[in-house]
């Protein structure tokens, strides 16, 4: 999944206060994207608080969450300053995530000057003195004038900002699966290894599946469940809908071997489809 690191002005930093970066910059998974996740039959929706990890590779946090039968509903990617945490747990709230893996990686610190203007007020005072003669003869007098002149000054006050890259995966459970070995399809280099087109790439076994109780592994390449050639992932998924509840002989290939394992199929109505 490739992810894009979203850069936020200076203006977004200073009032992120505002607004919960997490939510605008959320992007659903594919699986799910448009999907309401409280109507689907085989998600389990949390009933507690969404509990935040901090994350360590990613690649290999997916593949983990995989095995323990989470799925992944999205992610938030963005780059800032320091966010306050209760945010991620607001978005986790919105999309039903149970957990939360969070990334964060320093990028560096924006340095600067903002300018700031206000209101600039001078009073000036003249002493006035001097004699005045009239029909009563003459006269002196003395006083004071004061000039008032508005304007404005301009101030700049330094400012440094640490910024880091932050990702959050959000992540749901789901009900156990019928089969429990989930797939991908088969990369250019995988096609060269078997030679074969045809087949699809086991890339995460869920812990006590049938596929995990039947010693199928993760960069297995399932060529045959039962009597049903695989060629990509559509007929794989054909594959499971046919033998849900049976048991069936699945032909693999591992490294540079052929092996053929007995997988005994759930069929629960609930269950998801792979």
């Amino acid at each position: 999944m490739i992810k894009k690191i979203l850069k936020v002005s200076l203006l977004s930093v200073l009032l992120q206060g505002c607004t919960n970066l997490y939510s605008e910059f959320y992007y659903e998974s594919d699986a799910i994207k448009g999907v309401d996740v409280t109507k689907l039959p085989f998600v389990i929706l949390p009933t507690e608080e969404p509990q935040v990890f901090r994350g360590n590779i990613e690649e290999q946090d997916s593949l983990n969450m995989a095995e323990h039968n989470y799925n992944s509903l999205g992610y938030s990617s963005f780059n800032a300053a320091d966010i306050d945490e209760n945010s991620v747990i607001d978005q986790a709230k919105k999309v039903h995530a149970e957990i939360v893996l969070l990334y964060a990686k320093h990028t560096g610190t924006v340095s600067g000057n903002i300018p700031l203007t206000l209101p600039n007020t001078t009073t000036s005072s003249t002493s006035l003195n001097g004699s005045a003669y009239g029909s009563a003869g003459y006269t002196s007098y003395s006083g004071v004038a004061n000039t008032t002149t508005y304007g404005t000054k301009t101030t700049y006050i330094p400012y440094s900002i640490d910024r880091s890259d932050y990702l959050a995966t959000y992540w749901i459970k789901i009900q156990p699966r019928r089969f429990g070995a989930i797939v991908v399809e088969l990369t250019s280099e995988i096609k060269q290894q078997i030679g074969s087109n045809k087949g699809v790439l086991v890339y995460a076994v869920v812990k006590d599946s049938p596929a995990f109780k039947s010693d199928i592994i993760n960069k297995d390449v399932i060529k045959k469940i039962g009597d049903v050639l695989i060629v990509d992932v559509d007929s794989y998924r054909k594959a499971i809908d046919k033998y849900e509840g049976k048991e069936a002989d699945v032909a693999l290939i591992r490294g540079d071997k052929e092996l053929h394992k007995s997988v005994k199929l759930g069929n629960s109505t609930s269950r998801p489809p792979m």
